[in-house]
């Protein structure tokens, strides 16, 4: 059987992106009776602001992902794309991050040991 098989991200730039930080939210919750509860908490919020920039058409599904851009505080920008897609059972797709300029972020690489594809194939942004 054959299927679109979507890998994502490595988990150093799954760590890298879904950074959060805790921040304190202080506000009301209107309730449907029209009575006031007042909250003051800590909550997690993900630090970098996350679009979506493009989706993977799959060789038998449609859509397989999204692909997204990541915004942090700092002004520091990754998006996604597709680093290679080997086959075995249909098309797997491993995706990496690089920069707005097209530099990819070597850490989001995944090794060849895990794509099984040879060194020089193994990076679609090197063209």
């Amino acid at each position: 059987m054959r299927f679109d098989q979507f890998i994502g991200l490595n988990p150093w730039a799954t760590k890298t992106v879904g950074k959060t930080v805790r921040v304190q939210e202080v506000g009301v919750r209107v309730m449907p009776d029209k009575s006031v509860v007042a909250f003051d908490r800590m909550v997690d919020m993900p630090l970098a602001e996350v679009t979506v920039i493009g989706t993977i058409a799959g060789a038998y599904k449609d859509q397989v992902a999204n692909l997204h851009r990541y915004t942090f505080p700092s002004g520091v920008v990754y998006e996604e794309y597709v680093q290679c897609t080997p086959h075995c059972g249909g098309p797997m797709y491993y995706i990496a991050l690089r920069r707005p300029s097209g530099k990819f972020l070597k850490q989001s690489i995944w090794p060849s040991s895990e794509t099984q594809i040879s060194e020089p194939h193994n990076n679609s942004a090197n063209g």
